[in-house]
C-alpha cells in the first residue's frame, strides 16, 4: 500500500497505528506535542544557564550597553554552552537517550533501525551539534555576509522544525543522526 499525502484520512486520531511507526522493535513514536514540550523545557533550562553565564562573565553588561562582543567573548560563550549542555544532559543522553525535557515527558532518542540507544557521537555531535560549524563561522565573516549567514541558519532551523509534521515525525537532525524519538517504556 503506497502513501498518498493528499488522501483523505481514514482516522483522524494522530495516535492510530503508532506501534507500527517505530519499526520492527515495536517502539511507539513520541507525538509532536511531547517532543515540543520536551524541547521547550530543555530550551528554558539552557536559556537560564546562558543568561547566568552572561551575567557572571560580564557579557550581559556589554550587550546591554550596546558594546560589540569580541570573537573571544563569542567563543567563550559557545564553550560555556557546550559544557553546560553536557553537564545538564550528558548523563541522561549517554545512558538513557534522554535530555531533561525528554525525561520529564517520558520520551527517548533511539536508533531508527534498531531502536538501540545511539552512540555518543551520533546523539550529541550529529544530532545536537550539527549546526555549530555554521554558527562558529559567523564572527569571522564580513558584516554584510553575517546577515545572509544568519538568515540561512535561521531558515535551516525552521526547516529542521517543520519536518516534524511529516509522516515519520522526524526533524532534519533526526534524519542526519538516523534517530527517532519514541515513548520511553516505564519501569514496573
Amino acid at each position: 500500500m503506497s502513501y498518498n499525502p493528499f488522501e483523505v484520512p481514514q482516522n483522524l486520531d494522530d495516535r492510530a497505528g503508532e506501534a507500527e511507526a517505530g519499526g520492527e522493535a515495536g517502539q511507539v513514536l513520541a507525538d509532536r506535542w511531547e517532543r515540543f514540550a520536551g524541547a521547550f523545557v530543555d530550551g528554558i533550562a539552557m536559556s537560564g544557564i546562558s543568561l547566568a553565564s552572561q551575567f557572571a562573565s560580564g557579557m550581559f553588561s556589554k550587550l546591554s550597553t550596546g558594546t560589540a562582543l569580541t570573537v573571544g567573548d563569542q567563543l567563550l560563550q559557545s564553550l560555556i554552552g557546550v559544557v553546560a549542555f553536557l553537564l545538564v544532559h550528558g548523563y541522561l543522553l549517554i545512558n538513557h537517550g534522554q535530555t531533561v525535557g525528554k525525561w520529564l515527558m517520558g520520551t527517548r532518542i533511539v536508533d531508527a533501525k534498531t531502536a538501540a540507544l545511539l552512540p555518543f557521537t551520533r546523539v550529541y555531535i550529529v544530532r545536537y551539534m550539527w549546526l555549530t560549524p555554521l554558527a562558529l563561522v559567523v564572527p569571522f565573516v564580513p558584516p554584510g555576509a553575517t546577515m545572509i549567514l544568519g538568515s540561512s541558519v535561521g531558515f535551516i532551523n525552521l526547516l529542521d522544525s517543520l519536518l516534524i509534521f511529516g509522516k515519520d515525525r522526524r526533524c532534519l537532525h533526526d534524519y542526519l543522526a538516523g534517530s527517532i524519538v519514541v515513548r520511553a517504556r516505564r519501569r514496573k
